[in-house]
């Protein structure tokens, strides 16, 4: 059964060891609707680790970007890194604004090298994220837009901790790489179903259950429901360090 609850926070379920290292290290930052985190090709010179808001990792196309990758609080960015390399291939850009941390590039490298559970805790949240591209490719490869635009819906929820994802048509659009009608469209069929309730600029998760079945496979909430269990009903857990929210 999939969950309905916020995932711990990458920080918070960091372990108390590994947040003392990174504590001082972390810069308080707001982030607005599509600023861009990295850029494809360019240097990474900070990762982000977000308390609220949604980010995507995008692939350029021939006329236009698809999100191939949601991040929330449960990841973190610049995941290139860990693997090597020092720029990405994909633009990281914000979808929601919201608050976070940033950390220099170099000095989580740094702590990554000389620290197991920090490291482990990195390549587990890229893992998932690996696993989100893949189930992307296939629902891209084999699913109605419909069923596209559920998997989204459930996992932007998710990430937010709660049922109401305030995100427009274009910019749906823009993240299932499609037109403007074929979300629309889709959205008038979710709203039959009665899973969902779309309003000006928001999208309200009315039946998870019956957005789970529409998106079938594609959809996952292992880092979710797996690893902090079902959430109560409109339960948002605290989110980020336990030393309270950051400064605007």
């Amino acid at each position: 059964m999939h969950g309905s609850g916020h995932a711990k926070a990458f920080l918070a379920r960091a372990g108390a060891e590994v947040r003392a290292h990174l504590e001082p290290l972390l810069e308080p930052v707001s982030l607005r609707a599509d600023q861009v985190l990295i850029e494809a090709g360019q240097p990474i010179d900070h990762v982000h680790f977000l308390r609220s808001g949604l980010a995507t990792l995008n692939c350029d196309g021939p006329s236009r970007q698809t999100a191939v990758a949601m991040i929330g609080p449960e990841g973190f960015t610049g995941h290139s890194l860990l693997l090597g390399r020092n720029s990405g291939p994909h633009r990281t850009l914000m979808q929601i604004g919201g608050t976070g941390y940033r950390m220099r590039a170099q000095d989580l490298k740094h702590l990554a090298e000389n620290m197991p559970a920090l490291r482990l805790a990195l390549l587990s949240a890229i893992d998932d994220l690996l696993q989100q591209v893949a189930d992307a490719a296939f629902a891209n490869a084999q699913l109605t837009v419909e069923a596209r635009l559920a998997r989204l819906l459930l996992m932007a929820a998710d990430r937010l901790g709660q049922a109401e994802v305030p995100l427009t048509h274009d910019r749906i659009a823009l993240m299932l790489g499609c037109r403007r009608a074929g979300v629309t469209m889709s959205m008038h069929l979710l709203e039959g179903e009665k899973a969902i309730r779309a309003a000006r600029a928001r999208i309200i998760l009315l039946d998870r259950a019956r957005l789970s079945d529409i998106a079938g496979t594609s959809y996952r909430d292992e880092p979710f429901a797996l690893r902090d269990g079902p959430a109560r009903p409109g339960h948002n857990p605290q989110i980020g360090l336990e030393s309270g929210p950051p400064a605007a």
